[in-house]
């Protein structure tokens, strides 16, 4: 990954302006979650024209989306809230991510939670070792910072290999699984694809480039006759950090 598909801290607040603006004018967020939204674009300013940034939207005032409708149980609330710390990488080859822990919650009209995701960056354990799974992972249940554990969900494996994800394209899944008819309209409009661009570049660089060279070879580009597993490529312990 080079260091120009990394915004800088102020490219990257702009951005959240525009993601948010976005999803207010297209009447698809709360109110309440301009708050969030403004709270990680001054966090984002304090660190200026850096290409090592971070930012979190805090689980106690997470980014809500408007009721949706659901067959089963008639109306859910989607949201969203993460934290992320980004700084150029030490090889080309490597993602950009010092922190990335993105959660998805889906509440009932009554408040009662019926789903929880994760798009994470695996942990590391004490001596300097990655949990067992991809170094970017999907996966389910948890439970919130600092919440009581009676509220967990208990089962958090499988960890599905999954691509980084920040909010641009966190906010973009949500749309396209849970607004499906607002989102064909906003997909195409030019704002929203310079949104999508840049956070691509910044997540999807290393991760596609490391499947790419695990099927093909470079020069020319053709099919390996034998290639190596993704996902062992994929797996933390294999990315060399």
């Amino acid at each position: 990954m080079k260091n120009g598909d990394i915004p800088t801290a102020n490219e990257m607040s702009k951005q959240l302006v525009l993601l948010n603006r976005s999803l207010y004018e297209n009447k698809l967020i709360q109110p309440d979650s301009q708050s969030p939204f403004n709270e990680a674009i001054r966090e984002l300013k304090g660190f200026g024209t850096q290409r090592t940034w971070q930012y979190t939207i805090d689980a106690s005032t997470p980014i809500e989306f408007v009721p949706t409708s659901d067959k089963k149980l008639g109306k859910i609330v989607p949201q969203v809230y993460l934290d992320i710390a980004v700084e150029p990488p030490k090889r080309n080859d490597l993602p950009p991510f010092k922190r990335l822990d993105t959660k998805i919650e889906i509440f009932d009209l009554k408040g009662k939670l019926q789903s929880r995701w994760h798009i994470d960056l695996a942990n590391r354990k004490e001596d300097g070792s990655y949990q067992e799974g991809p170094l970017f992972h999907l996966q389910s249940g948890g439970h919130k910072p600092e919440s009581k554990r009676e509220d967990e969900l208990k089962i958090s494996r499988p960890r599905w290999a999954m691509p980084p994800m920040e909010l641009i394209l966190t906010c973009e899944m949500i749309l396209a699984n849970f607004y499906p008819e607002p989102w064909k309209i906003i997909r195409n409009e030019k704002r929203w694809l310079k949104l999508i661009h840049i956070a691509q570049l910044m997540c999807y660089s290393a991760y596609c480039q490391r499947m790419q060279n695990c099927l093909f070879q470079q020069q020319p580009l053709i099919p390996k006759k034998q290639s190596d597993s993704v996902l062992t490529e994929f797996w933390a312990s294999e990315w060399g950090l």
